[in-house]
């Protein structure tokens, strides 16, 4: 389901631009940013959200805040299914800023029945009364509050964990070259690797494993960028990798280009 509004009512505080659901999700490239707020969220298998210089990944039941015009890619990770939802208004940029929303914002846990909030909002539009805008102005407000409502209760989950764990990312950070194994990781803080791992997920949305990828991404690039004379061996030593081929392949499949191509565009 796909619904795109061409009439907008610009006066009204908060006014509908287009949502969907079940959308079979494309890649898409927006360098200039979209001129509307952009909620996306997973519905089925992943996808990869580029923005403000972050790498996102975004798993089932989870999702993104997007502000208006912050360039921003995404793309599938496999046959990824998306519901979205964009919007303005006369107020809207006065709302996110005294929601504290920034320029994104990801919500780790599904904080919006989404096929409800959806079929009432189309509901309401296909109604077609002159009360309708603001009813709809409402929902997209009440949506906001849940989205700000989830945000705190993340806010008070995380910071029950963060501390536990930061002797792991602290050793992650400093021993990235290294041959890093998972039980030494959770022996770090007492507990089983099981456990870290949740531990983990419920902090940073991802695997002690996956922080460790792309930290060593992260160095590689800086390396790519700012030391021309390494080799492409040099820096898969320096960074951790196993081989060159197998940095090759793990930097092409998280970049889509490869770490020569990269350097290319520091060094051309």
């Amino acid at each position: 389901m796909r619904y795109s509004f061409n009439q907008k009512d610009r006066s009204l505080p908060l006014f509908v631009d287009s949502f969907g659901t079940n959308w079979q999700q494309e890649q898409i490239q927006r360098p200039k940013g979209y001129p509307y707020v952009h909620w996306l969220f997973s519905e089925k298998s992943s996808g990869t959200v580029l923005i403000d210089n972050q790498k996102i990944n975004l798993p089932v039941g989870t999702s993104i805040l997007i502000n208006q015009a912050i360039p921003h890619d995404y793309y599938p990770n496999d046959a990824w299914e998306t519901a979205y939802f964009t919007f303005g208004g006369a107020l809207i940029s006065e709302i996110m800023t005294l929601l504290g929303f920034g320029n994104y914002l990801v919500i780790s846990e599904n904080a919006i029945d989404v096929e409800n909030f959806v079929s009432q909002l189309a509901a309401e539009i296909e109604k077609d009364t002159l009360t309708t805008p603001l009813k709809v102005s409402g929902m997209i407000y009440s949506f906001l509050m849940l989205i700000k409502e989830s945000t705190l209760a993340e806010s008070s989950h995380y910071s029950k964990y963060h501390d536990l764990i930061q002797p792991v990312v602290h050793y992650i950070k400093k021993h990235y070259a290294e041959d890093i194994r998972n039980e030494e990781l959770a022996q770090l803080i007492g507990y089983s690797p099981q456990y870290l791992n949740r531990l983990f997920k419920d902090v940073y949305q991802t695997s002690p494993n996956q922080y460790l990828l792309e930290y060593r991404m992260q160095k590689a690039k800086e390396l790519l960028a700012n030391e021309p004379l390494l080799t492409i061996q040099e820096i898969s030593d320096a960074t951790g990798f196993s081989n060159a081929s197998h940095f090759i392949a793990l930097f092409k499949r998280s970049e889509q280009v490869t770490p020569k191509n990269f350097r290319r565009y520091y060094h051309s």
